[in-house]
């Protein structure tokens, strides 16, 4: 047997737990994007409802000072009213007091619902500042278990890959810079060697030719996958 095909079962066996450490610190990477989305989007809504609260009150002391006016207005109207000279006079003097008072009667009605409005936005800003506390104090645990997988992933991936260097500069320099080179374009989590399944590549599923699987089972030489590249390893015999 070609003595680099037991170099390269052991680089497997790296290779494969690397994948998996891999996969634990994505997973920890998204649970924490995940998390920081979650404080920011409570964040950035109640700024946005303070804003609309900080114009709505605004707008409603401008709506109380317009009544005040109106008020002043209607009131001075009213007075004149009553000591009208004439008809035209009253006439005239009453529907500018009937315009003040719809006037008016439309302003108490915005009041109202910026009042309403008003109120609605607190129990919003309400919700979210308590929303905000409870996910700040949920995540902390949840952010320091993710904090320690990925810490934990990334130390295995550190481990891993300094065990699989001292494997590789074992390989025949051939073999190992078509390793090397592979690894760099391989989307398998598994790394670039891959077993033969069902007279197939594993990695790109070719079928591959009877010589070639001739080849693998005799061990005598490395071979390569005619397709992706990947390195060959006869398949396993529990297979």
């Amino acid at each position: 047997m070609n003595p680099n095909y037991e170099i390269l079962e052991q680089i497997l066996r790296l290779d494969v737990d690397a994948g998996a450490a891999t996969l634990d610190w994505r997973s920890a990477q998204k649970e924490l994007t995940e998390l920081a989305k979650k404080t920011k989007a409570n964040e950035e809504l109640i700024a946005k409802t303070r804003t609309d609260m900080a114009f709505m009150e605004g707008d409603l002391r401008r709506q109380y000072k317009k009544i005040d006016e109106l008020e002043e207005r209607r009131t001075d109207r009213s007075a004149k009213l009553f000591a009208a000279r004439n008809d035209d006079e009253h006439r005239a003097l009453k529907r500018e007091v009937d315009n003040l008072e719809r006037d008016t009667r439309d302003a108490m009605r915005r009041v109202e619902e910026s009042e309403s409005r008003i109120e609605s936005l607190k129990s919003i800003l309400l919700r979210a500042e308590a929303e905000l506390q409870v996910s700040l104090s949920a995540s902390v645990d949840e952010r320091r278990k993710a904090e320690a997988a990925e810490a934990a992933s990334s130390g295995r991936l550190k481990e891993l890959g300094g065990v699989r260097e001292g494997y590789v500069t074992r390989l025949d320099d051939r073999i190992a810079q078509h390793y090397t080179r592979v690894a760099r374009i391989t989307r398998n989590a598994n790394g670039p060697i891959t077993r033969v399944h069902d007279k197939s590549c594993g990695n790109c599923h070719l079928s591959l030719s009877p010589q070639l699987l001739n080849n693998i089972i005799r061990a005598k030489d490395i071979e390569f996958c005619p397709s992706c590249n990947h390195i060959l390893l006869p398949q396993n015999s529990a297979n």
